[in-house]
């Protein structure tokens, strides 16, 4: 049943492609030089950007939380054995809670790309796009010589 359990909460945790927004450069991107500068930002944008990741940080955050908790008795009414009835609730439950996150995380997305010049938003998904390549790239490598090397004794 833990197996069962633990397949479970990680169908839910891992989140779906469909409706996702383009993945932008991680944490702040808008105050690293090179993205900004690569990008032609300027300070306004900027600043307005910071602005709307500053009013939906806290929306993003108790969101989260709310997913954690809700994955949190999901798993434990799986490891207690819980029917399906209070199984299926509890689903719906993560997921709902997995659709607001997303839902405030994408009109965030959306606002910042309103603030952007679409040259300037076209430019800053591609080097995210880049950027996704290369790590893809270093990990093939890295898991190809790590297949290449004989079993440890």
């Amino acid at each position: 049943m833990k197996i069962l359990a633990g397949a479970l909460l990680f169908a839910s945790i891992v989140p779906s492609s469909v409706a996702m927004p383009p993945e932008l450069p991680e944490g702040k991107w808008w105050k690293r030089p090179r993205v900004a500068a690569e990008i032609n930002l300027t300070d306004d944008q900027s600043r307005e950007i910071e602005s709307i990741f500053s009013r939906t940080r806290p929306q993003l955050i108790d969101r989260k939380a709310e997913l954690e908790k809700r994955q949190g008795e999901l798993q434990d009414a799986l490891e207690g054995n819980a029917d399906r009835k209070t199984i299926s609730a509890k689903v719906e439950a993560v997921e709902n809670a997995r659709a607001g996150l997303q839902k405030a995380r994408i009109l965030m997305v959306l606002d910042m790309k309103q603030v952007l010049k679409p040259e300037q938003w076209d430019r800053l998904v591609r080097m995210r796009e880049q950027l996704r390549e290369r790590r893809m790239d270093r990990f093939e490598r890295f898991r190809g010589r790590r297949m290449d090397r004989p079993p440890a004794p």
